[in-house]
């Protein structure tokens, strides 16, 4: 029992099970990176991996957030997972590299980390933040009025799950829709050519049949996807497989889902290949160690 243990045995002990702890973290996140890798939450009914972590695996929105930043940022930088495992990078680190990575692209990614290992979160922030030459995303935090929620609450009553802010998306993007099927009536009726061209009346068929809803089913589940965020139009039938654009063989799938559903089409390594969309696109540096830290300079294009 612990509580008989001496002193100089409770503290060799604790260090033993920290490293066990961290062997197991960087396991999980490997099974997390396949998981991610085959698109395999979907089947779970889960639109995304930070679903899959919070409805299927019970973490806490927290504890899922910070373990898919760090799955991503393993993706761009496979460093990480070495530097997390010998207990030289923590979790939040890794999760603020992706963040900072997302929005700047840096060639030496690996200096960048091997310069952050061992520093505190504040010194972390503070590195990133003189190495950026990228604004923030843009974001807008708003206040909404009591009677304006309890309106949200009400609509969101038709939205299953989602998110107060996947609440607001879907409203915008079912207007967007309107506003495109609307501007499409003035424009010319010519039939287009292109055998993936996908005409307004079939759009707006979907679109009813659909509800504004992902129509992939969980093979385990067997549950309708909740998703309503993201939605985009998929061929059932692939066209190169004698598919075609009608309102029978187009479906509305999420990004996810219609992510899932290339993997078993084509093969989960083709989808890799395919895959650019780790990092955002953004103006390229390259980092220099000098005698007053880590430096980022600009690379000018075509070189």
């Amino acid at each position: 029992m612990i509580y008989k243990l001496s002193d100089k045995q409770l503290v060799a002990q604790i260090k033993i099970k920290v490293k066990e702890e961290k062997e197991i973290i960087v396991e999980v996140l490997s099974y997390l990176e396949e998981i991610d890798r085959r698109k395999l939450f979907v089947d779970y009914g889960a639109s995304s991996l930070f679903k899959f972590c919070t409805r299927v695996l019970k973490y806490s929105d927290a504890e899922a957030a910070i373990r898919v930043k760090t799955v991503r940022a393993i993706k761009a930088a496979p460093i990480i997972k070495q530097k997390i495992q010998d207990g030289s990078l923590n979790l939040t680190t890794a999760a603020s590299i992706y963040s900072f990575l997302k929005n700047n692209r840096i060639k030496n990614r690996s200096k960048l980390v091997e310069h952050v290992c061992g520093r505190s979160s504040k010194e972390v922030k503070n590195i990133l933040n003189s190495l950026s030459k990228n604004p923030p995303p843009r974001g807008l935090k708003i206040t909404l009025t009591e009677h304006l929620l309890k309106k949200l609450e009400k609509v969101g009553r038709d939205f299953d799950d989602c998110s107060e802010l996947e609440v607001i998306e879907c409203l915008i993007d079912k207007y967007i829709e309107q506003t495109e099927h609307s501007k499409a009536k003035r424009a010319s009726s010519q039939k287009s050519k292109n055998q993936r061209y996908i005409t307004r009346e079939v759009k707006e068929s979907v679109d009813k049949r659909a509800n504004n809803r992902c129509e992939g089913f969980s093979p385990v589940t067997g549950d309708r996807c909740t998703s309503r965020v993201n939605l985009q139009y998929d061929h059932f039938r692939p066209i190169s497989l004698g598919g075609d654009s009608s309102a029978e063989n187009i479906r509305k799938l999420c990004f996810g889902c219609n992510q899932r559903a290339a993997v078993k089409a084509i093969g989960v390594d083709k989808m890799m290949q395919r895959d650019s969309t780790t990092l955002s696109p953004g103006v390229e540096y390259y980092l220099e160690q000098t005698d007053t830290g880590l430096q980022c300079s600009f690379i000018p294009p075509g070189r």
